[in-house]
């Protein structure tokens, strides 16, 4: 006898409903269902990826949800925040400091531990482009009141001359605003000879010297003469030369052989090096090379910036007319060898020492239209990609690892082998996901695929923007389906490559865990929750 009742079913629900009896279901933005994160993992999100790119419903409105739920959550549990942003600028879980420098704005201004708050201020504003970007917030979120004041006071105050000087002559101005500004909105009172600098009095004899070395830099108008001025002053970085030397090729080799050229600063130059072909030297290169490996320790420098450097530097510059990934690049220079290895080994030391768990992974990597848009709010990267990058990631750390992609027809989804090891190279990897980048993405594929073909997993990790809608069981089932048939307590990691509110993952089942994607974080997590030390 026909009847509705035929229908429920807790076993093997379809994504696009809701599981009888779960009521903590959510709709996500493509239509399935999917349960919500805790404050702390969505606040993590918006932090480390941003809000800028989301396939269903645009960066502008995931921005003001992340905004919303951020006041919200200061005026709930201020000490979360704090906490949390403090963790992501310290530990430099972020490719993008600026949702970290909005929140830290937003405390400030709705927040009322106004003394915690002043103390995290020197931890996450590190750089005068920070302290402009925390300007602006602050303009925006109500202006200034005394708190802010204070803590950009102490900012100015709280340097070294030599070490404030070489900030007034790096970062002169940002978002409109400049030094001037703001040292007459927060009232500091650095030293007389760096303020007169800064406010455009002039520059005394008993000035820093790099600040002498500024307005000598200033003057030059061709390679031989900023080379001179180079020689005598080596701290100057090369933001202090006027644009009309920056196609010399001595300028770049004497800020390089002035150790002016390392960390940030190398790597997002490499292009330019590469462009006057500088990098076809291979001695040259090699030194080039080397720095970029020996500077992983100090230099602070997210994995992710490294994938943009190296693809830029293989594939070409995206067109800043283009928007998405698959934009045109532009490239006139050769790939150097050298540097893509180079890049390749600061990615691989830009995590932290992961102790493997030597469970049996397998990860699953979301290639859908979804995960096209850009990741992180860059334009050189699609999620996707990223997302490729961090699996092959954990086949270098986590030795037998399976990586599979989410493919298939719209009536029959399935898995397919994206060529990841741990001997592939992060170019290929990306490649791989890119050239792949197609189907729906039904999360049960892992396990009901395992499950088939009686492969005996131990963590499943799914990598995805948790926007997916398709297939007739939903990932949680299907993993007790797994669990119960194979006789294995397997586990699930979900990877966020969204800043939404929405995950596959169960929060009340403990095998199950929702992180943040993209962060340096992730393969030390992974493995531990793997081996049970979390």
């Amino acid at each position: 006898m026909s009847t509705n009742l035929n229908k429920i079913n807790t076993k093997a629900t379809a994504q696009n409903q809701r599981i009888p009896g779960r009521k903590d279901q959510v709709k996500n933005n493509a239509g399935g269902f999917v349960f919500e994160v805790t404050p702390k993992n969505r606040l993590e999100r918006f932090l480390i990826l941003g809000s800028e790119n989301n396939y269903y419903i645009g960066g502008d409105a995931l921005t003001r949800e992340n905004a919303d739920f951020l006041i919200d959550l200061i005026s709930r549990d201020e000490a979360l925040v704090q906490e949390v942003v403090e963790d992501v600028a310290v530990n430099n879980r972020a490719k993008k400091v600026d949702p970290t420098i909005f929140a830290l704005a937003a405390l400030f201004q709705y927040g009322e531990d106004k003394k915690t708050t002043r103390g995290l201020f020197q931890k996450v504003v590190r750089t005068s482009t920070h302290l402009f970007s925390f300007l602006t917030f602050a303009k925006n979120l109500g202006g200034m009141g005394r708190a802010k004041r204070a803590a950009i006071a102490e900012w100015y105050e709280g340097k070294s001359d030599d070490s404030l000087a070489y900030q007034l002559v790096k970062y002169r101005q940002r978002n409109g605003w400049t030094h001037r500004d703001a040292l007459r909105v927060s009232h500091a009172r650095p030293s007389a000879e760096n303020a007169n600098f800064a406010l455009g009095k002039g520059v005394a004899d008993t000035a820093p010297a790099i600040i002498k070395g500024f307005q000598k830099a200033q003057a030059v108008t061709n390679g031989a003469e900023a080379v001179q001025v180079l020689s005598e002053f080596k701290n100057l970085p090369w933001e202090t030369l006027p644009t009309e030397v920056h196609a010399s090729k001595d300028v770049w080799k004497t800020l390089f052989e002035n150790g002016a050229l390392k960390g940030t600063a190398l790597v997002r130059n490499i292009t330019r090096l590469a462009r006057l072909g500088m990098l076809n030297d291979m001695n040259f290169a090699t030194e080039v090379a080397n720095r970029i490996v020996s500077d992983v320790p100090t230099a602070r420098i997210h994995p992710v910036s490294y994938l943009v450097a190296l693809v830029v530097h293989q594939n070409g510059q995206v067109q800043k007319n283009n928007v998405f990934y698959s934009a045109s690049r532009k490239k006139d220079w050769e790939t150097s060898p050298i540097i893509v290895n180079a890049l390749e080994k600061a990615y691989d030391a830009s995590f932290a020492y992961v102790e493997p768990s030597n469970k049996r992974f397998l990860a699953a990597v979301d290639v859908s239209g979804s995960m096209n848009t850009p990741a992180v709010g860059l334009n050189d990267l699609s999620a996707a990609q990223v997302a490729g990058s961090m699996a092959m990631t954990l086949a270098r750390t986590e030795p037998k690892t399976l990586v599979r992609g989410f493919t298939g027809s719209f009536s029959k989804p399935t898995l397919t082998d994206l060529q990841i090891t741990a001997a592939t190279d992060l170019n290929t990897a990306m490649s791989n996901v890119r050239n792949r980048n197609f189907g729906r993405t039904d999360c049960s594929q892992p396990m009901l695929w395992a499950m088939e073909n009686k492969v005996e997993i131990d963590t499943f990790v799914v990598i995805t923007d948790n926007e997916t809608w398709a297939g007739n069981v939903q990932p949680v089932q299907a993993l007790k389906q797994y669990r119960q048939k194979m006789g294995i307590d397997a586990r699930l990691v979900v990877l966020a490559a969204s800043a939404t509110e929405f995950s596959i993952a169960d929060p009340r089942d403990a095998g199950m865990m929702d992180i943040a994607g993209f962060d340096p974080t992730v393969p030390g997590v992974i493995s531990d929750f793997s081996a049970g030390r979390l």
